[in-house]
């Protein structure tokens, strides 16, 4: 029996593919996911598919298109087989495989080709990558791209499609891409771009099926209500422009800059040259694009740096060289087994960030009852319902699509805190502040005099209104 010894160009691809999972696989503490998790368990428990907020009391009863139900529904469905853990896995799994359709993209032809390629779109994107439905929607993006620049059927779009449109509200960035490209055919050729017009087609179809889901037509047509939610959004981090000075912009940045000196000197078609622009201002404009720019980017990368067809081709690995790469090949192995079993050594959720010490306290009080009303800060909307469900109605979480805008307008007052704060907690008959012991709301609560701490803890504050 002959057996296959892997290349190094592979073995390289698998490397960033084992990078994607060793991100995946670390205990979960994005609080948009503690709501996604909590929604899929109840899914899983036999609840449905919610239509109307049962989280809130500022917007109990509001129209809710639970637009992620098909990822949700999956978090359910491994929470229930094997807690959070499985959950965790599958998050491993899903980065895995992004990791493992970028490197497709960018493949070159060479390892260090391959590898350079891998390190710069992979390096724009992971910070941004987290365990949340958007990961749907980053595969899906990826696949897109994959079967047209593959140029395989148009027709493999419409399952893609369909599963993008259940997963997440990015779908409308694949359109766009698809528009892109073909208003770049239409430059390079001088005429119709009729092979990107057959893939735009095919999308569309994808689209008319999608409408065939729980929810319906409303899942499809989501996406494009939240312009009149504009003035909310635009104070939001992930939709505002990337900070370059700090964090995952810097690191970001550190990795553009020579995507784009790369394909600044080389002489891309329009068909590359459009998409690339078009998504690197949106990456500009809103950090949540940058990871979709970097799958754009990937197969332009990748041209650029593949070996011109006149250079010779290298012939087959010495013996030497096989027995390394058997070497690197059961490393890589015995890493994924070893960072999956590391899994089972840690908790499935860190909630540290999270006050688990204040709400104790406050479920020992009595305070978590329908009798009060509780302001605190987004985040930890989404940690007390994961952690109550519907049992504890929340001020307000991160489902800023959902809230009506006058919610999210007044949220804001109480993070700013502005003078109005206290007239806000009056209106809403709030009598309960979790809050944050070193921001300035508490402060201005206790100087009030119509406030006063009951429980204080290294990171949070409990305040009841004097009697």
């Amino acid at each position: 029996m002959i057996r296959r010894v892997p290349k190094l160009e592979s073995l390289f691809v698998a490397t960033f593919v084992l990078l994607g999972f060793r991100l995946g696989v670390r205990p979960i503490t994005d609080n948009s996911m503690l709501t996604h998790l909590r929604t899929g368990i109840d899914m899983a428990l036999g609840g449905g598919i919610p239509r109307q907020d049962p989280y809130s009391w500022t917007a109990k009863g509001e129209p809710w298109v639970v637009q992620s139900w098909l990822p949700e529904w999956t978090y359910g469905l491994a929470h229930r087989l094997g807690g959070f853990r499985l959950v965790v896995l599958e998050q491993g799994l899903l980065m895995a495989a992004l990791a493992w359709l970028m490197l497709r993209l960018v493949r070159a032809g060479s390892p260090s080709r391959t590898a350079i390629g891998g390190l710069i779109v992979v390096g724009i994107a992971f910070r941004f990558w987290s365990p949340r439905p958007l990961l749907f929607g980053f595969i899906c993006m990826a696949l897109t791209i994959t079967i047209v620049e593959r140029r395989r059927s148009a027709w493999l779009l419409v399952p893609v499609v369909w599963f993008w449109v259940q997963s997440h509200g990015s779908f409308p960035l694949g359109l766009v891409w698809l528009a892109a490209r073909a208003a770049g055919e239409g430059l390079d050729w001088r005429g119709w771009p009729r092979d990107a017009m057959s893939y735009i087609g095919a999308f569309v179809a994808g689209l008319l099926v999608s409408v065939v889901n729980p929810l319906g037509f409303r899942i499809l047509t989501f996406p494009f209500t939240l312009g009149d939610k504009r003035e909310v959004f635009d104070k939001i981090v992930e939709w505002m422009s990337p900070n370059f000075h700090n964090g995952a912009g810097q690191i970001a940045l550190v990795f553009l800059v020579p995507a784009m000196l790369l394909l600044v000197r080389a002489r891309l078609p329009w068909r590359d040259t459009v998409p690339v622009v078009a998504f690197l201002a949106a990456a500009l404009l809103a950090s949540r694009n940058m990871p979709i720019a970097a799958i754009v980017f990937a197969p332009v990368v990748g041209r650029t740096l593949r070996k011109p067809e006149s250079a010779p081709a290298r012939r087959g690995e010495s013996g030497s060289e096989q027995r390394i790469n058997r070497a690197l090949a059961v490393t890589l192995a015995l890493a994924f087994v070893l960072f999956g079993a590391s899994i089972l050594s840690k908790p499935g959720l860190r909630l540290g960030p999270y006050p688990e010490e204040a709400t104790s306290y406050l479920e020992r009080e009595g305070l978590l009852t329908g009798a009060h009303r509780i302001a605190h800060r987004d985040f930890v909307g989404n940690y007390l319902e994961l952690r109550y469900g519907g049992r504890l109605p929340v001020f307000i979480d991160d489902r800023y699509d959902m809230y009506p805008i006058r919610v999210s307008l007044d949220y804001r007052q109480l993070v700013e805190a502005k003078a109005n704060a206290l007239r806000i907690l009056d209106e809403r008959q709030v009598d309960v502040v979790l809050w944050d012991t070193d921001h300035a709301f508490p402060n201005l609560l206790v100087v009030s005099g119509r406030w006063r701490e009951v429980h204080v803890d290294e990171d949070w504050v409990v305040l009841r209104r004097a009697e």
